[in-house]
């Protein structure tokens, strides 16, 4: 089961990452203008899916070890030995690459402010940022589940999940 569930992680992940620099490319006028709203509707889609299996993978951890044996100590050592290290470089890998393209996106718009570049880099790089910055939420939430990190192991409700993507979604249909 965690295989698979890495594999769907893996694919999730990738499907992420195209489809924001899909959206970044039609803020740029890169690609049209249908392409954006298309692209922006189906990461928000696919993180709702992302939260439901998450939720619903805790549902299924939560039997596998209250059907385990009563060790507890030999349940979390054989849970911490299917953790793919993958995980780990994948969440590094978004926050310097979240860092580095924030810290640029902000030269442009500050560039954009001071008159050195047209009026719509502004715009453009608070859009690119604002899209940059919910996808990265999405892989490192993603990440963080498949690690099982101590942060995804509080009671967070499902409900204040799925409130926050629909904040973001909202955020992003109003920048656009």
């Amino acid at each position: 089961m965690k295989k698979l569930q890495n594999i769907s992680a893996f694919v999730f992940i990738a499907c992420v990452v195209i489809l924001t620099v899909v959206s970044i490319l039609g803020v740029w006028k890169i690609l049209e203008e249908d392409v954006i709203t298309k692209s922006i509707q189906t990461v928000s889609l696919l993180a709702l899916v992302t939260i439901v299996i998450i939720i619903t993978g805790k549902f299924f951890d939560s039997h596998n070890q209250s059907v385990a044996s009563g060790d507890m100590v030999g349940a979390t050592a054989v849970s911490a030995l299917e953790i793919n290290p993958a995980f780990t470089s994948i969440r590094y890998i978004t926050l310097t690459t979240l860092i580095i393209s924030l810290v640029i996106l902000a030269l442009l718009g500050v560039l954009s402010i001071w008159d050195v570049l047209s009026g719509q880099t502004l715009s453009k790089s608070l859009s690119s940022m604002t899209i940059i910055a919910f996808s990265s939420i999405i892989i490192i939430m993603t990440c963080l589940q498949r690690e099982q990190h101590k942060l995804m192991q509080k009671k967070i409700s499902g409900w204040a999940i799925f409130g926050m993507v629909i904040i973001g979604w909202i955020l992003l249909a109003t920048l656009l």
